[in-house]
């Protein structure tokens, strides 16, 4: 018998957990569905690379049949742009209609009004990359001068989903920079009181993100002061980040347990352990999914990388704390984060969200090339 994507999730949690199997069911899957991309973000050097051998529509729905049936409850789409890939919809309609919880983050350069109803009826969620409140600024971190068009695009996509009264969640993915640390404030209040999205998640800057992500980490004080915006801001909006990941931003103390997820490439390969280590890979053109993953010689690559801490990326430390800590899972998760987001969408569709008047005040740290310089902002 079936079942739905939470219990299959608190099944994975108890029987990894209690159970220690030798093969381990993953929970999350990614596929990089593209590597190409249209932006020239400064710190990411994907959109350098080739577009590759990939699989063909009916080899990616196998892929997708294994990663339901190894017992994985969501799959993210990401890239590069997925909206390059012509298959992107129907691949994830497909992966719906199968039990799994899609999710995609665009970078909406490729979006036009038809995509409307295809997003309702192939992502739980729909990130976009929106990372600041100026013209300026966003193309000094994206390489393109595309905020204000993708602002317009926001507003039909969130008032094109009311419309059809969609359980999609719209969520601005907000990449923290030392560029853009200091509007942080002022991105949330976009985000929620002038765009009308329904959630928010914000990641550090990954210093091995690219050539040059060195040079956008955050300055310490930087840090501090988007810490203390964001968790005064926890119970006044729906925001996907955890308590835990907030408090422990930019010194996260987690164990990976990298099976928790399934990653695969552009070219549907499987990387393992994961995209950033690869220890072996694997082509699942020529190979099931299922029988690489229950193969000992596998279980045995995920193993040796259990204690990992490699990557500053919050959702790497999230799902590793979800894969080991069931209190993490019911209150920072569940409670904390995805009830929130459901009740936004919800009154979203009623047309009954509201302005949050906000009358906090933060020091800003100005990004300056040659020194930083505190201003305080009324």
């Amino acid at each position: 018998m079936s079942i739905g994507p939470n219990l299959r999730w608190i099944r994975n949690h108890f029987y990894n957990r209690l159970l220690n199997p030798s093969v381990k069911i993953p929970t999350y899957a990614f596929i990089t569905i593209e590597t190409v991309c249209n932006s020239r973000c400064g710190y990411c050097d994907m959109w350098k690379t080739k577009r590759g051998n990939q699989p063909t529509t009916e080899e990616w729905k196998t892929i997708i049949d294994d990663i339901r049936d190894l017992g994985a409850v969501t799959l993210t789409f990401s890239g590069g742009e997925p909206f390059i890939n012509k298959d992107l919809f129907e691949l994830a309609a497909y992966a719906r209609s199968r039990g799994l919880i899609t999710m995609v983050v665009s970078n909406l350069s490729l979006f036009n009004g038809s995509h409307i109803e295809k997003i309702s009826e192939s992502f739980d969620f729909f990130g976009t990359s929106i990372d600041s409140t100026k013209p300026e600024v966003y193309k000094e971190i994206r390489g393109v001068d595309w905020l204000e068009r993708n602002k317009q695009n926001i507003k039909k996509i969130t008032d094109g989903l009311a419309d059809l009264k969609s359980s999609t969640a719209v969520c601005a993915m907000v990449t923290v920079s030392n560029r853009n640390a200091g509007e942080i404030h002022d991105v949330l209040h976009m985000v929620f009181d002038e765009l009308n999205m329904d959630t928010i998640s914000f990641n550090l800057i990954d210093p091995q993100g690219g050539e040059n992500a060195g040079n956008f980490v955050p300055m310490e004080q930087q840090i501090d002061i988007y810490k203390k915006i964001i968790l005064d801001h926890m119970s006044v909006y729906p925001i996907m980040n955890s308590t835990r990941y907030i408090s422990q931003f930019g010194n996260f103390e987690y164990k990976c347990n990298p099976y928790k997820c399934i990653q695969i490439n552009h070219e549907g390969t499987l990387i393992s352990p994961c995209l950033f280590i690869e220890g072996r890979n694997f082509n699942l053109r020529e190979q099931r999914l299922s029988d690489v993953w229950k193969a000992k010689s596998t279980q045995e690559i995920y193993s040796n990388f259990s204690d990992c801490r490699k990557c500053n990326l919050g959702c790497v430390a999230e799902s590793a704390w979800s894969t080991y800590d069931l209190n993490f899972m019911i209150n920072e998760v569940l409670r904390g984060t995805l009830l929130p987001t459901l009740k936004r969408v919800r009154d979203r569709n009623r047309k009954n969200t509201r302005k949050v008047e906000c009358k906090l005040e933060y020091p800003r740290i100005e990004y300056k090339r040659q020194e930083p310089v505190i201003k305080v902002i009324n």
